[in-house]
C-alpha cells in the first residue's frame, strides 16, 4: 500500500495493489518450489562428487581450528573455514550445555543471530545426530521461502512468477547454499518485508521484521524503514507496533551481553574503525592478491574490482530511486540505511572476501531490484542496470565454484 499509486486527492492516501488473479498463490508456491529444487539439486550433486557423501562439508569447517571433540569424527574439513562453521556449533549447543564456547570466534556475535541455529536445534528437539541436517533443511526452507515472496512480488506487479527462480541468484542464496551462512534467512525476509509492505499486511509485516532482527542485526534496517515512514506520516500507533518489533531483539541481546565474558564479545565496532575512508574504495583500486598462476590472480582480482563497483553501483541506483519516489516508501528508506552501511563500513579488510560483504548486503541489491521488477512509475533506468549489481557480484561468486562445477561435470560424464 505504501508503493502503489497516489490517488488524486489526499496525498498521503495510497492504493492498494490490485489483488491477484484466482490460483496465483498455488503457482507462486510451485516455482518457489522449482527452486528449491534447484537448490537441493546442486547441494546434492557438489556433496556427492567433491565431499564424498559427507553433508557436513556444506558447513566449511577449516582445520585451522579446534573442533568440538564430539563432532569432529564425521565433520568434513577444509583447510581454512567460514562461517557458517560457527552456526553449526551454536546450533548443538544452544543452551549452551555442552561446552562448545570456546571452539566459537566470537560467541557473543554468533549467539546474537539466533533465529537459523535455534530454529535447527528445535525442529529436531535437540536430538544431537539430526541438528545438521536440520540445520540444512531450515536454509533449505529459507531458500523456498525468498523464492515464494519473490515469485508473490512479481505477480502483485503484473510480472511472470517464474522470478521465483531469481533468488537463487542473490549472493546471500549462493553463500549460504554452499557455507550454511544465516544471510539467505535475511534475504528472504527483505523481500517478504516488501511484499507485505505493498500489500497492507500489518501483523504479517510486523512477523517479518521481528524474526528478521533474529537472523542477524542487520535486520534493525528493514525496521528503520517502516518506522521512519509512519513518523513522517505522524502515525504514531504503527511507530510504536514497529518499536516493539526490535524488543525481542535487543532483549536477547542484553541477556547475551550478560551471558558472555566481555572478552568474548567481538568484532562489530572493528569494521568501523578505520580512519581513512571507505575501505570499499580502497580495495576497488587494490585487489588483494591470491596464491595462484599470475593470469588466474588477474582474473581474480578484476572479478573482486567489478563486484565492488556493483556494490557501489547498488549504493548510487538506491539513492536515485530515493531521491525520485513520491512519496517516499519504507523499501527505499532500508536501501538508503544499506547505503549508508557501504559507506561507513570503513575498515579495508572488511572488503576483502565477497563472501563476506556480498551476503551482508544482499538486501540492498534485493530493495534496488524489486522496484523495477515492480515497474514502479519513479524507476528512471532499466530493468537489467538494477539487476546489475546482483549479477555482476554472483557472477564473483561463481567463480568460487569452477572446481566444484567441474567435479560434478566428471562425476556426471
Amino acid at each position: 500500500m505504501y508503493t502503489a499509486k497516489l490517488h488524486s486527492g489526499h496525498p498521503d492516501t495510497v492504493e492498494s495493489p490490485k489483488a491477484p488473479p484466482a490460483g496465483a498463490r498455488l503457482v507462486c508456491l510451485r516455482w518457489a518450489l522449482t527452486a528449491l529444487a534447484l537448490f537441493l539439486l546442486w547441494q546434492f550433486l557438489t556433496v556427492h562428487y567433491n565431499r564424498g557423501g559427507n553433508w557436513t562439508a556444506l558447513f566449511l569447517t577449516g582445520r585451522n581450528k579446534p573442533i568440538p571433540p564430539e563432532l569432529a569424527p564425521g565433520t568434513y574439513t577444509f583447510s581454512d573455514g567460514f562461517d557458517g562453521e560457527m552456526y553449526r556449533y551454536v546450533a548443538h549447543d544452544l543452551l549452551r550445555k555442552r561446552g562448545y564456547l570456546p571452539y566459537i570466534d566470537g560467541p557473543a556475535q554468533r549467539y546474537h543471530r539466533l533465529l537459523v541455529p535455534a530454529l535447527a536445534y528445535l525442529l529436531v528437539a535437540g536430538y544431537q545426530p539430526w541438528i545438521d541436517g536440520s540445520y540444512i533443511a531450515v536454509v533449505a526452507f529459507f531458500a523456498f521461502l525468498g523464492a515464494y515472496w519473490l515469485s508473490r512480488w512479481a505477480v502483485l506487479a503484473g510480472a511472470h512468477p517464474a522470478w521465483a527462480l531469481g533468488f537463487l541468484a542473490v549472493p546471500a542464496s549462493v553463500i549460504s547454499m554452499d557455507r550454511m551462512t544465516v544471510d539467505i534467512a535475511l534475504a528472504a525476509f527483505t523481500i517478504a518485508f516488501a511484499v507485505y509492505v505493498r500489500t497492507g499486511a500489518t501483523w504479517k509485516l510486523f512477523a517479518v521484521l521481528l524474526l528478521g532482527c533474529l537472523v542477524r542485526e542487520t535486520g534493525l534496517l528493514l525496521i528503520g524503514g517502516v518506522w521512519l515512514f509512519d513518523l513522517f506520516q505522524r502515525r504514531f500507533a504503527r511507530v510504536a507496533l514497529w518499536t516493539l518489533a526490535a524488543v525481542p531483539m535487543l532483549a536477547w541481546y542484553w541477556f547475551i551481553r550478560g551471558l558472555f565474558p566481555e572478552k568474548t564479545h567481538y568484532g562489530a565496532p572493528s569494521w568501523f574503525a578505520s580512519k581513512l575512508g571507505p575501505g570499499l574504495f580502497y580495495r576497488m583500486f587494490q585487489p588483494q592478491k591470491y596464491p595462484l598462476p599470475a593470469w588466474l590472480d588477474a582474473v581474480a582480482r578484476a572479478g573482486d574490482a567489478v563486484a565492488l563497483a556493483a556494490i557501489l553501483l547498488a549504493a548510487i541506483l538506491a539513492v536515485v530511486l530515493f531521491v525520485r519516489a513520491r512519496p517516499k516508501c519504507p523499501l527505499l528508506i532500508s536501501a538508503i540505511f544499506f547505503t549508508l552501511l557501504v559507506f561507513i563500513l570503513t575498515q579495508r579488510s572488511y572488503w576483502t572476501d565477497v563472501n563476506g560483504y556480498a551476503r551482508v548486503l544482499s538486501p540492498l541489491l534485493i530493495l534496488v531490484a524489486l522496484p523495477s521488477i515492480a515497474r514502479d512509475t519513479y524507476v528512471p533506468f532499466p530493468l537489467w542496470l538494477a539487476l546489475a549489481p546482483t549479477i555482476l557480484v554472483t557472477l564473483r561468486l561463481g567463480m568460487q565454484f569452477t572446481s566444484s562445477i567441474a567435479g560434478v561435470v566428471r562425476g556426471l560424464l
